[in-house]
């Protein structure tokens, strides 16, 4: 028995490794893509950076300066090397499938984004949403447009470390916020 519980336990950490190691090649990937706009390097991780909100789905969450574990816990992770909400590029947002994004499972091309940060308010309308491979980080390049892309785990009711992820598109209807 306890042969087996060490067994158990050598499996499961070598499985956070795995994860550990995929989360470093996904963040260095991101952090070559979508580089125009990005937000300064001088913005302390985990800082609040701005707000999005879905009215159809009744969701509205801060969006933190990096994707760890810790600002994930407290709303949307801005992707670090992708555009500033109302950039030009493509910016990256992802959140906790359990948590705040648990309701995009009912969203819809059409649909309206709203995120806000200190220069204003900027206007997203969904595209069209995937699910895709968790490598697949080709979901943040840049566009011939603006864009909005939040990422989050998938299938949504998936007990555990998701196997894929769900990815929504919205692009920017105007460069210039509402005050």
């Amino acid at each position: 028995m306890e042969g087996a519980l060490w067994a158990l336990a050598m499996v499961c950490f070598g499985y956070l490794l795995l994860v550990a190691a995929q989360a470093q090649l996904y963040q260095q990937r991101a952090a070559h893509l979508c580089v125009s706009g990005a937000v300064p390097a001088d913005v302390p991780s985990g800082s609040v950076i701005g707000r999005v909100e879905i009215p159809k789905l009744q969701l509205s969450v801060a969006v933190l300066e990096d994707d760890q574990s810790a600002s994930l816990l407290r709303g949307l992770g801005h992707i670090r090397g992708t555009a500033n909400l109302g950039g030009l590029g493509t910016v990256g947002l992802a959140g906790h499938r359990d948590t705040f994004l648990r309701h995009l499972r009912t969203i819809a091309a059409g649909m309206e984004i709203r995120a806000s940060d200190a220069t204003g308010v900027y206007h997203y309308v969904v595209d069209s949403t995937e699910i895709v491979l968790p490598d697949r980080v080709d979901v943040l390049a840049t566009r011939s447009r603006p864009e909005l892309t939040l990422i989050t785990c998938y299938p949504f009711d998936y007990v555990g470390p998701a196997p894929k992820r769900f990815i929504v598109h919205a692009h920017l209807l105007s460069v210039a916020p509402d005050s």
